[in-house]
């Protein structure tokens, strides 16, 4: 009984902590460069709507998948233009992009679905064959769905990425020391741009795992601050991918036992238990504010007086 109690959570910890460690990990290419992006809980929430409709209207969780990564890299291209060409605050802009989110995504869909989806082509957890048979391990690392192991795949690609090839180190001196990334010929704030694009994408690709392999459908305001939550993951993380992945399945295996309290500990108020992951995400941003090592650059405009 408790190495089922013990799998369950595991296996539900990582499957909860996969839309936060997806748009956390685009996130944190994005203020590599030295951009920070508030909005992707806005654009977690118009990627999950999106997801949710390609998924019905085309029949494949893939075309779901494709449309919300195409609506994630709009949103965000946008707020490139705002917040790099036009040089507005970062955080006010983050936070405009948050409520359009949340407003966009209930308007959208009233309009085009009008209630809640019974059920949407989705992402099923994937047989493996006698790995999934294995105990605790099985059911934990080998009864996930394919986008679970994507999320890993991209966490070695960007560390790999940031760590060992010459666009790693563009995106690294930008938010380091931009005018010398200026000097030696890095067009800054075209690469602030492309990770912006990036983070979009990967938010929306967030927000699309929560409606087609984790809730398997949508409702307004679904996000409910996961998109913040991955905020605090890049932080605690210390910007490394493979630390940002783990700092989010901390926050998942935090929900999977705030679920599970709930019913455990019947005489407590269930308010208390939906709490902890958040107040998690306060004291992890609290703990690590004095000793994280921010990019120097981090939310600051850049303007080259180079000549072209």
């Amino acid at each position: 009984m408790e190495l089922a109690l013990l799998t369950g959570l595991l296996a539900a910890g990582l499957r909860l902590s996969m839309s936060i460690g997806i748009a956390a990990l685009g996130e944190a290419v994005a203020q590599r460069s030295g951009t920070i992006n508030v909005g992707i809980e806005g654009i977690m929430l118009v990627g999950a709507f999106l997801a949710a409709y390609g998924a019905l209207t085309t029949g494949s969780p893939w075309g779901g998948l494709a449309l919300a990564v195409l609506g994630g890299m709009v949103l965000a291209g946008i707020q490139a233009w705002f917040t790099i060409v036009l040089r507005t605050d970062q955080i006010v802009t983050g936070i405009a992009f948050v409520i359009l989110g949340l407003g966009l995504s209930g308007f959208l869909f009233r309009i085009s679905m009008g209630g809640a989806p019974s059920s949407l082509p989705a992402f099923r957890p994937l047989d493996l064959g006698p790995l999934t048979a294995l105990p605790l391990v099985g059911p934990v690392l080998f009864g996930q769905n394919i986008l679970f192991y994507l999320a890993l795949v991209a966490a070695f690609g960007i560390w790999f990425v940031m760590k060992r090839t010459r666009l790693g180190l563009a995106i690294r001196a930008c938010g380091e020391n931009p005018a010398a990334a200026d000097a030696a010929g890095i067009r800054v704030n075209r690469v602030r741009a492309g990770c912006t694009v990036f983070g979009g994408a990967m938010a929306a690709l967030g927000g699309a795992y929560l409606a087609i392999a984790q809730i398997n459908s949508f409702v307004e305001d679904m996000v409910v601050g996961r998109g913040f939550l991955a905020i605090a993951c890049v932080v605690f993380g210390r910007w490394h991918p493979i630390g940002v992945l783990l700092a989010a399945i901390t926050f998942g295996l935090a929900e999977a036992a705030q679920i599970r309290l709930q019913t455990w500990v019947p005489g407590v108020p269930y308010q208390f238990f939906l709490m902890l992951p958040y107040v998690l995400g306060i004291a992890a941003l609290a703990a690590m504010a004095r000793s994280a090592a921010l990019p120097k650059a981090l939310g600051r405009p850049f303007q080259s007086h180079r000549r072209r």
